[in-house]
């Protein structure tokens, strides 16, 4: 797995999280309302026909255990291949990082921008009932996506891979979900059990020989 773009994954996110916790967060949710541009088609059709593919409509957990069992299967037939190392790896990190992003939707309670504009109340956003923080949908995407295509030889491919993730929280925040800092935070989490993974991985695992 490629750690440079892991780490420069996770150095990214940790500014936009600062960045949005230290004042950005309200004025981007205040233009996306103000500007018309919430709820955009390319955003909101866009984002429910990815859903409806990666079967985060079905079931949360879904993505991350067929990952987890195609690479359990690939290692045991295929034990020198790359393939199987990189579904495992995906599997591994989406679900760490789902749980993680459960545990933090729990403790800190964070409404969502809509909420917030439509009530008007900047003063209580915080341990307020809310589920908003971090992205569920940011950790969906950037924890299975994000580490295949770390493990990823083919440049375009890898590009496409981590565009995915892009786009949806750029549709998240459109759709008034989410603040710049609840899906940066989803990512930052990502990258860090990535690069976790990538060097147990590496200590471990034995080199793969193939590059399929």
């Amino acid at each position: 797995m490629d750690r440079r773009l892991l780490a420069w994954t996770a150095a990214v996110a940790a500014l936009l999280v600062l960045l949005g916790l230290l004042g950005l967060d309200r004025p981007i949710a205040e233009w996306v309302r103000a500007s018309g541009v919430e709820n955009a088609r390319v955003f909101a059709w866009g984002l429910a026909a990815l859903d409806t593919i990666s079967g985060i409509s079905l079931w949360f957990w879904l993505a991350g255990c067929v990952a987890l069992a195609l690479g359990a299967i690939g290692l045991a037939i295929a034990r020198d291949a790359r393939w199987p190392r990189a579904l495992l790896a995906a599997g591994v990190v989406q679900i760490a990082t789902l749980h993680t992003m459960s545990f933090g939707k729990d403790g800190f309670g964070r409404l969502r921008p809509h909420q917030v504009l439509e009530s008007g109340d900047w003063s209580h956003v915080w341990h307020a009932g809310g589920v908003s923080f971090p992205s569920g949908h940011s950790a969906f995407y950037f924890g299975l996506l994000l580490p295949l295509a770390a493990a990823c030889p083919i440049r375009w491919l890898r590009i496409v891979l981590v565009a995915i993730p892009v786009y949806v929280v750029l549709a998240r925040i459109d759709l008034a979900k989410h603040f710049l800092s609840d899906v940066s935070m989803s990512a930052l989490i990502a990258a860090l059990y990535s690069l976790l993974v990538a060097t147990l991985a590496r200590r471990w695992l034995p080199t793969a020989t193939h590059r399929v």
